[in-house]
C-alpha cells in the first residue's frame, strides 16, 4: 500500500519555511508532498481549499497530514466537507486552532467561513495528535488544547515561547517526526 505524507503550512508562510521540508526528508520511503497555499499573507479559504483539492489525493493508500497554524483549520474544513470516501490514517496538527484569534482580526472571515465537523473527523481519522506551545504568542495554548478536546486528540504540550517557526529555532521538529512515525507504525 502506498504511503503519503502531506504537509500544509499556515499564515504568512510557505512550504520552504520552518521545518516542513526537513520533515518531508525524514521519510524517504514515504511519498512526501509540501502544499503551497496561495496568498499566505492575505489568505482566502476558497483558494486554500482549492489548493488542497488539487494537491491531496485521499482516495487510497495510507495518508498522513501534518498541518501548522492556519493550515490546520483549512485541512479540518477539507476533511469535514469531503463528499467521497477518504483514507486518512492520521493527523498531526501543530499550533492549531478553530476559533478567532484576538491578535489577528484579519483572519476572522477565513475562520468564520470554515465548517468543521468534529464527529466526522473522529470517524474517518483514527489517529489524531495536537501539538501546542505553552507560550505561543500567535496561537495561545488554550486554543490548541480546546481544538484537541473537540477532536478527542492526543495532546503534546511543549514548553516553548514561540509558534514553532524558524525564527523560534524550528528548522527541524523531532516531536512531529516522532508522531508521524508512530502513526506510520500503527496497524
Amino acid at each position: 500500500m502506498s504511503k503519503h505524507l502531506y504537509i500544509a503550512h499556515g499564515y504568512n508562510a510557505n512550504s520552504q519555511k520552518n521545518w516542513f521540508d526537513w520533515l518531508k526528508n525524514q521519510f524517504p520511503e514515504v511519498d512526501g508532498h509540501l502544499i503551497d497555499f496561495p496568498n499566505s499573507t492575505e489568505p482566502k479559504l476558497e483558494e486554500w481549499s482549492q489548493t488542497l483539492k488539487e494537491n491531496i489525493d485521499l482516495s487510497s493508500g495510507e495518508n498522513i497530514i501534518v498541518a501548522h497554524s492556519l493550515g490546520v483549520i483549512t485541512v479540518l474544513d477539507m476533511i469535514s466537507n469531503a463528499t467521497s470516501d477518504i483514507n486518512i490514517k492520521g493527523l498531526v496538527l501543530v499550533a492549531g486552532f478553530d476559533e478567532k484569534i484576538i491578535k489577528f482580526p484579519e483572519l476572522d472571515g477565513f475562520i468564520e467561513s470554515t465548517n468543521v465537523d468534529y464527529e466526522k473527523i473522529k470517524d474517518v481519522v483514527p489517529y489524531r495528535v495536537v501539538i501546542g506551545a505553552t507560550k505561543d504568542p500567535t496561537v495561545p495554548y488554550p486554543l490548541s488544547k480546546s481544538l484537541a478536546e473537540r477532536l478527542d486528540a492526543k495532546v503534546f504540550k511543549k514548553h516553548h515561547d514561540g509558534h514553532f517557526c524558524e525564527e523560534d529555532g524550528y528548522d527541524s521538529f523531532p516531536e512531529v517526526k516522532y508522531y508521524v512515525e508512530e502513526i506510520l507504525n500503527k496497524e
